[in-house]
């Protein structure tokens, strides 16, 4: 029995060498570009060499922990026929499986070839309907007729053959004079999604590499106002996870994917990437670099740039200049900024405050390191959500990074908004926050979360609803997985009045992730919104459920005194109480409840210590919010209006 060919080094059939160790596939020494999931199709199939595999074990080796249909693994082989060249080497055999025939040559450890297993078979192409029916010689007995009527058989071939071409050449000439070649072009590739890179083995993985690379080409490929390009948020949740490239696309929605492996061997680093059409898996373009590639930079530019040259994308010189565009050209500083962009992704406290630590080292390598001082002031914007600390001490440090980044490259459009959102958090400048919005959309349309945070923060609480549905469905086309985004999109809609689009909107942001509590807080404030109290009882049981934030806590109670049910709202304002002895709890919370209740006075008492606090991301929505209308004649509300420039507003 000969051992399997994948407990090679590599192995040979045809032109064909594949190296299983980098799972490399080449022709005649050029590479031939396979996704993961194509290139594990052909190692079981090699392995399995004149056996037929059945469709059901293909399917359970190749994606052992998803579920797919039977289709997938028919384009698959598709697509691996296609590279081969020849239909020859794999056969269907129907309603079974399918069969590698090729003369399989195996390659030693020592680069010296061993034929192992080398025999004759016949080359039998099947299609997915033929039967497997072998063809033989004709027996001797046979061949004596046919030599009899050879004379009169040659004669009719040239009679008809004669006739054949001169009714093909009429009907050519004909049809020429009356229409055009007819071309029939694939499908343009607007969206991509760049796939947190993938190990080749765990023996020293460094996994702030695979999800910082993928976010550095995101970065880059930003750029290109020709190209939808997926953000970090959305892809991150495939950073570690054993993915089909294709499946990962249609979630994605994407239509065209940069899938990739990344080790480190001392100091060199071995890069695969492919290029994959998601419509029919088709690979457009491959990238192996191994022996020369000791430098992040280099590889990046090359990847960058192929990748627009095989999307046939004509660039501006900005663009072009953008896309290789590098912000340090210290490699400590680098791997620090990828290492603070990885924790920075883990979206926990813990995470937040270990990329703040990785990004202040790498400007402490490089002080004109301008991405990494972006790096620094996102980290601090979203801290004060993820601690228990007043947002005094986060916001302004945020804002004095986002300003020297501004200062080293104010073409930085994610500095530009990390400075908009803090004027708007923290300065309650709306009218600067404004204008810096519009600057980050300018430099990057396709900045989703420059839209996100322009609709839901500063147009819904100016009452501008129209322009702030439209730049939160705008963010949601450019990112349509991101809950915060989709849950943002509901709440625009519920300050527009708009309850019945925001239960539908926020009810799909639910079924995302059935395990977001903040969605289901919207989701309840929309019911709550139309009057459904017990629909939005629920809804805030459930969140509650899932969280302990009192905030969520605040929402129920609301719910209750609304509803009528004052009994429970006081035991939620006692439970709000108990809680703030041991941790923090906002003056917004207390508000909530009191409203409920129709103590208007604590009500507004409650407000103002939010606007002392300087809540903005809470007190200032107070306009819009439909859970405030009570307060509308208060005089004292109207002076909480003037304060935060709102009382120009009708509503």
């Amino acid at each position: 029995m000969s051992s399997s060919p994948t407990n090679r080094n590599s192995f040979e059939f045809g032109d064909f060498r594949v190296d299983c160790s980098d799972r490399v596939l080449t022709r005649n020494g050029d590479l031939v570009p396979l996704t993961p999931k194509v290139f594990d199709l052909l190692l079981l199939l090699v392995e399995n060499h004149g056996r037929v595999i059945r469709k059901e074990k293909l399917m359970s080796e190749v994606w052992p922990d998803t579920f797919v249909e039977e289709g997938n693994l028919t384009q698959n082989i598709s697509v691996l026929r296609k590279a081969l060249g020849e239909k020859r080497y794999i056969q269907t055999i129907p309603r079974r499986g399918y069969r590698f025939v090729g003369d399989i040559r195996v390659v030693s450890l020592a680069d010296e070839e061993l034929i192992i297993h080398e025999h004759s078979r016949s080359r039998i192409v099947i299609s997915e309907h033929e039967t497997l029916e072998p063809s033989f010689p004709p027996a001797p007995a046979q061949l004596a007729p046919v030599a009899r009527q050879s004379v009169w058989t040659r004669r009719r071939a040239l009679a008809v053959g004669v006739l054949a071409i001169v009714l093909v050449a009429v009907v050519l000439w004909r049809f020429s004079r009356k229409t055009e070649p007819v071309v029939l072009a694939r499908p343009q590739i607007k969206t991509i999604a760049v796939l947190p890179f993938k190990p080749l083995s765990n023996e020293g993985r460094e996994e702030y590499l695979e999800l910082g690379i993928a976010d550095a080409l995101i970065t880059r490929l930003s750029s290109i106002r020709q190209l939808l390009v997926r953000p970090t948020s959305s892809v991150r949740k495939f950073a570690g996870a054993s993915y089909d490239p294709i499946v990962a696309g249609r979630e994605l929605k994407a239509d065209a994917v940069i899938d990739g492996t990344i080790q480190r061997l001392g100091d060199r680093v071995r890069i695969n990437v492919q290029l994959i059409r998601i419509s029919d898996g088709s690979v457009l373009w491959g990238y192996h670099c191994d022996d020369a590639c000791t430098d992040l930079f280099t590889a990046q530019d090359s990847i960058s740039e192929n990748v627009a040259h095989a999307l046939t994308l004509t660039l501006t010189d900005v663009e072009g200049q953008a896309l290789t565009k590098r912000y340090t050209n210290n490699p400590e500083a680098y791997q620090l900024y990828l290492k603070g962009r990885f924790y920075w992704n883990k979206r926990t406290e813990d995470g937040i405050r270990k990329g703040i630590e990785h990004f202040q080292l790498a400007i402490d390598k490089d002080p004109t390191y301008a991405l990494a001082y972006v790096g620094l002031a996102d980290c601090y914007a979203v801290l004060q959500g993820y601690s228990s600390r007043a947002s005094q001490e986060f916001f302004p440090k945020a804002e004095a990074a986002a300003k020297k980044a501004l200062e080293l490259d104010d073409t930085l459009a994610e500095a530009h908004a990390s400075l908009a959102f803090c004027l708007w958090a923290y300065n309650w400048n709306l009218a600067e926050s404004e204008k810096e919005f519009r600057r980050t959309i300018e430099l990057n349309p396709n900045y989703a979360t420059a839209h996100q945070w322009y609709g839901n923060s500063v147009l819904s609480v100016l009452g501008r609803f129209d322009e702030a549905i439209a730049e939160g469905k705008q963010a949601q086309e450019l990112d349509p997985v991101s809950l915060v985004i989709n849950m943002d999109l509901g709440d625009s809609f519920i300050y527009a009045r708009q309850y019945d689009k925001a239960i539908e909107q926020l009810q799909k942001t639910v079924d995302l992730d059935q395990n977001w509590y903040s969605s289901r807080l919207g989701l309840g404030f929309a019911y709550e919104g139309k009057g459904s109290f017990p629909e939005a009882i629920a809804a805030y049981q459930k969140a509650t459920q899932l969280d302990d934030d009192p905030y969520a806590l605040a929402y129920l109670g609301h719910a209750y005194a609304a509803s009528g049910d004052t009994e429970n709202a006081l035991k939620v304002l006692d439970e709000l109480k108990q809680i703030a002895k041991s941790r923090s709890v906002s003056a917004f919370s207390f508000a909530l409840v009191y409203v409920g209740l129709g103590q208007k006075e604590q009500a507004i008492e409650w407000l103002e210590q939010s606007y002392k606090d300087g809540a903005f991301a809470d007190v200032g929505y107070i306009k819009v919010d439909p859970r405030f209308d009570s307060l509308r004649s208060e005089p004292r509300f109207h002076e909480l209006l003037r304060k935060l420039g709102l009382d120009f507003l009708n509503r």
